[in-house]
């Protein structure tokens, strides 16, 4: 079966969309904030992220096909995808989650962040520190 373009190019935007639309839901319960500064981090974890896809190796949960949807990833579990129901895939191990994303150092409280990249919603924590070096605060 040959998926047409234009239909594939439908779907990726139809999952950007869902991404976008899951944050701005987030955003509007508290549970997150909005944010629409460039960050120079951000957009090094975009890279990084973006290169693993297509250079491998990349694991996903078994509900991840061939047809482009939302999915999560988080910058402490590089190359793990996971869609909506398998979210707790990305859990991080119990140091993991008391450690920043930017600088690795164990720090208390790490503020936690979302950042749709296209259909791929990638959550990140960092320490007070790195939030402000990041332009994420």
């Amino acid at each position: 079966m040959t998926i047409h373009p234009t239909a594939l190019a439908d779907q990726a935007a139809a999952a950007s969309t869902e991404a976008r639309r899951t944050l701005r839901r987030l955003a509007a319960t508290g549970h997150a904030r909005l944010t629409v500064t460039p960050s120079p981090w951000l957009a090094e974890q975009t890279t990084t992220l973006t290169a693993r896809l297509l250079t491998g190796p990349v694991r996903s949960c078994p509900h991840i096909g061939v047809s482009p949807r939302m999915v999560h990833a988080a910058v402490w579990t590089p190359g793990l995808l996971a869609c909506p129901a398998c979210v707790h895939l990305l859990t991080p191990t119990p140091d993991e989650d008391h450690r920043c994303d930017r600088c690795r150092r164990p720090a208390r409280p790490l503020h936690l962040g979302t950042a749709a990249i296209g259909p791929i919603l990638l959550a990140y924590g960092l320490c007070t520190p790195c939030q402000h070096a990041a332009g994420l605060a």
